[in-house]
């Protein structure tokens, strides 16, 4: 089942609704500098443990590389994906931690 995320730049969140009624999502803020700060994930408990929380963060990873935003990850899930082997090169080229650094 390939999940659809979708975006409230209102809102300010990426996510994802189930059939069930309930959603999943992703917030975000906006910061100075071009820096979104990926601040909360969550996933429904009946969705926990099939990677849906992962699509969430690959799609706001995606929108900021795509918009050259760094992001800040806030969010304790967000923060331990950027730091694993799953995340791309250019994942992590984002992270407004690796920026910070130089």
């Amino acid at each position: 089942m390939a999940l659809r995320v979708e975006h409230c730049k209102k809102a300010m969140e990426f996510f994802i609704k189930f059939s069930s009624g309930s959603k999943a999502h992703l917030t975000y803020a906006e910061l100075p500098n071009h820096v979104l700060d990926f601040q909360h994930t969550v996933t429904p408990q009946d969705q926990r443990g099939k990677g849906v929380a992962k699509v969430l963060v690959k799609e706001g990873l995606k929108y900021a590389i795509e918009n050259k935003y760094s992001v800040k990850p806030s969010c304790s899930y967000v923060a331990s994906y950027l730091d694993s082997d799953q995340a791309t090169h250019e994942e992590k080229n984002v992270d407004f931690r690796q920026k910070s650094q130089l």
